[in-house]
């Protein structure tokens, strides 16, 4: 399947969802199911509305409404291509055969179906003209048991578009796709985009026998939109939220404020395998937010394998691009609690809104996740690198590499505007296997007694660092801050430490200075941030960095505060010190 960038592949499914889920179609007609006993009711069955649509020499779009106060049981829907309409829509938010106001969803329970998805579209004409639209709105759909086969719930082949729209998708099995299942045949590439407003699209309490516990995708595209859960789905396999193997899948899911929503976002999946809430082989995936008020979180997932959150493979050379997530209480029965890829290039920001919004709870973030071998965030191998801005780590724990584990030469791992405090478990917080590291503007602080190095290459590599502060003595012995073989190569400047051993003197290593930075402890910055006081020898210290650029909250750099200047007026750190007037509650600039 052709590649879409993931800016465009969004900025193109907005735009189908406009024209979809919420512009009436130039030509409509009503239908109406329910009980024979109403004379309003056109159909009786669900699949008589649908064949008679499908069979329809009429162009119209067709929207079928659903009288929700009748039972549906032992479910099972067959959309074909049809015959002339542009499409249709199965809609349950009506009581009865009547226009009136809308009231509550339609409940379509598979149980009892003969093991059959709970609605099974399969598009099989090729073509532009012939690619209905089909929209699935205000219904719960339960109780679907494909044993053997894909999607349990809903599942979409061929060429369609197919809309899902305040609509629960949960209590379903599968093989793979327990809950959904969009697959691309000869016939073309389906399209799924999932919309919620006042209640979320919502994929739920799903399970696969094999792989994709919410969701499975193959060679097609996701889009799910505005209000979007993914939650509490299990698989056997990989992929305990979603799996996909060469799809595009753009996810937003916000609908939150300044918090961690729990009816939004991956939560709760798990994964025997990898992936304990997305398995991405190939393809894209795509997370993101708008605002650094409503983050896009991965929360509690868990996998057996490696990814407690996400895991990638075979993504080649493409990037997968990330926007306000923040991943909290992940865990990996192997490596990456949080992260795990084995190829293409991750890069994680806050989305283009300047520093987090001044909001440190609206960064980008990695805490609590554990993996129990390496990587107790991020466990990066094979040809993966990663570019994280804007992040802080916190809490993350493994047996190796508390926070990240990098791989071999040829590949690397660049944080700017990282935070690293509070991280534990490991005797090093991050490992590489001879993959280039590379600082800028980073504070390193506090992260317990059991690292007895901050940064370890088990083989030669390349280091780098600028304007940033790497001050953790409390590792075993004190600690070392760096801990990298002979061939080493360093590119080190204006860096504050506790000590110096393996970097002092080195070819590459300038303006090292080791002394306490004076940590601010008078309560004008956020609990767990450290910022060095207005007499460090970190403020004030440095020439630009590598990069002039806003400081994690989005301050300007540099601010010359009245003290002599080092190198010149830019402190070291993730955080650049304000005068002390500026602040009100350690998050107000001017």
């Amino acid at each position: 399947m052709p590649r879409i960038p993931s800016l465009l592949h969004s900025l193109l499914l907005r735009a189908c969802l406009a024209l979809v889920a919420f512009a009436p179609a130039a030509s409509a007609q009503f239908a109406f199911v329910g009980p024979a006993s109403d004379p309003a009711c056109n159909y009786h069955t669900i699949q008589e509305a649908v064949d008679a649509w499908a069979a329809s020499s009429s162009t119209d779009y067709v929207d079928v409404f659903i009288a929700n106060s009748q039972t549906y049981t032992a479910t099972a829907i067959t959309i074909p291509t049809p015959v002339a309409s542009t499409g249709m829509t199965l809609r349950g938010d009506l009581p009865t055969c009547h226009l009136g106001a809308a009231s509550g969803h339609l409940v379509l329970d598979g149980g009892g179906n003969g093991n059959l998805p709970v609605i099974d579209i399969n598009a099989t004409v090729a073509g532009d003209t012939q690619r209905p639209k089909i929209t699935l709105s205000y219904l719960d759909i339960t109780g679907g048991q494909h044993a053997g086969g894909n999607g349990g719930g809903v599942r979409v082949r061929g060429n369609a578009m197919v809309t899902i729209f305040e609509t629960n998708v949960h209590g379903n099995s599968a093989a793979n796709g327990g809950g959904i299942a969009v697959e691309a045949t000869a016939a073309g590439v389906p399209n799924l985009i999932m919309v919620g407003n006042q209640v979320p699209a919502a994929i739920q309490d799903n399970h696969a026998t094999q792989d994709g516990g919410g969701l499975y995708c193959t060679n097609a595209s996701v889009y799910c939109d505005h209000y979007c859960l993914i939650s509490s789905n299990t698989a056997i396999g990989n992929g305990g939220g979603l799996a996909q193997q060469m799809c595009g899948t753009s996810i937003a899911p916000p609908r939150s404020s300044g918090v961690a929503d729990a009816t939004v976002g991956l939560h709760l999946n798990s994964a025997g395998g990898d992936g304990g809430a997305a398995w991405i082989s190939g393809g894209y995936f795509h997370l993101f937010t708008n605002s650094p008020q409503r983050p896009a979180p991965v929360v509690g997932n868990v996998a057996g394998g490696s990814g407690g959150g996400l895991y990638f493979t075979g993504i080649g050379t493409d990037s997968n691009s990330h926007s306000g997530v923040q991943f909290d209480d992940n865990q990996a029965g192997v490596d990456g609690g949080a992260i795990y890829a084995d190829s293409g290039f991750l890069q994680l920001s806050e989305g283009g809104i300047t520093g987090c919004g001044g909001n440190v709870n609206g960064c980008p973030r990695f805490r609590n996740n554990h993996a129990v071998h390496a990587g107790g965030a991020v466990a990066l191998s094979g040809s993966a690198g990663a570019l994280l801005q804007e992040v802080t780590f916190a809490d993350n724990s493994a047996a190796r590499a508390s926070v990240l584990q990098l791989g071999g030469p040829g590949f690397g791992f660049t944080l700017t505007n990282g935070h690293i405090a509070g991280n534990h478990g490991a005797s090093e917080l991050l490992l590489s296997a001879g993959g280039h590291i590379d600082l800028r503007y980073v504070t390193i602080a506090d992260n317990g007694g059991d690292d007895d190095a901050l940064i370890r290459f088990d083989t030669a590599g390349t280091f780098a660092a600028s304007n940033s502060i790497l001050y953790d003595p409390n590792g075993a012995a004190s600690g070392v801050v760096l801990d990298a073989p002979s061939g080493t190569e360093f590119h080190v400047n204006c860096v504050l430490l506790h000590e110096d051993s393996g970097l002092a003197g080195k070819p590459g290593v300038t303006n090292l200075i080791v002394a306490d930075p004076q940590w601010d402890t008078s309560g004008l910055y956020p609990a767990g941030i450290y910022v060095p006081g207005p007499d460090s020898p970190a403020v004030d210290a440095c020439g630009p960095g590598t990069g002039t650029i806003p400081d994690l909250l989005g301050g300007a750099r540099p601010q010359d505060l009245s003290k002599p200047d080092g190198l010149g007026p830019y402190d070291m750190g993730a955080i650049e010190r304000w005068p002390d007037d500026i602040f009100g509650d350690g998050f107000e600039q001017p």
